[in-house]
C-alpha cells in the first residue's frame, strides 16, 4: 500500500492471463510455461509463456495471490482436457477435518490462488483457481503480481 500497488483482483488476474498458452506437459527450458520442476523460472525467461497483454509466467511458474476471497474449498475437480485440464477449488465445507487443524476452520475463508505452480503439474493453467488456502501460507511455490 505504500508503494501505491496493490493486488490484482481474480477478475483483473484473469483479464490480464487470458490467450497464455496452454502450457502442456513438456518442460523444455526456455519456451513452454514452467508446469513442473525444482524451482520457479525467472520471470519473462520462457519466451512463449506470454498472455496477449504481454504479462510472463501467469501459469506453471508459482500460484499467485489475488484480492478476492471465497468459501475455503478442500476437494478439486478438474476442467475437461479440451479446455485444459486446469484444476478448479473453490467452494467446500471449509475444512478438511485432518487432527491439527483450527476448531472452527469450517468458517474460514480461502484467498483465492490463480495459475497453478510448477508443483501443480498438468494442472495449472488460465482457468486454474484454488480457495483452499488461508492467507498465511508461504511457500517458494506461491508469489502475487501487483497492480497501481
Amino acid at each position: 500500500m505504500l508503494s501505491g500497488k496493490r493486488l490484482l483482483t481474480n477478475r483483473e488476474w484473469q483479464g490480464a492471463a487470458a490467450g497464455t498458452p496452454d502450457p502442456g506437459a513438456a518442460d523444455d527450458g526456455a519456451t513452454t510455461c514452467v508446469t513442473t520442476g525444482a524451482q520457479p523460472a525467472n520471470t519473462g525467461s520462457r519466451s512463449s509463456c506470454k498472455s496477449v497483454w504481454g504479462a510472463f509466467d501467469m501459469i506453471g511458474n508459482v500460484d499467485e495471490w489475488v484480492a478476492d476471497w471465497g468459501d475455503r474449498s478442500v476437494s478439486c475437480t478438474n476442467w475437461p482436457a479440451s479446455l485444459g485440464s486446469d484444476v478448479s477449488c473453490v467452494g467446500g465445507p471449509g475444512t478438511t477435518g485432518n487432527p491439527g487443524e483450527e476448531s472452527g476452520a469450517l468458517s474460514l475463508p480461502g484467498a483465492f490462488l490463480r495459475g497453478g505452480s510448477l508443483v501443480d503439474g498438468s494442472d495449472a493453467g488460465v482457468f486454474a483457481v484454488n480457495s483452499g488456502t488461508d492467507p498465511s501460507q508461504r511457500s517458494p511455490s506461491i508469489g502475487f503480481r501487483c497492480a497501481r
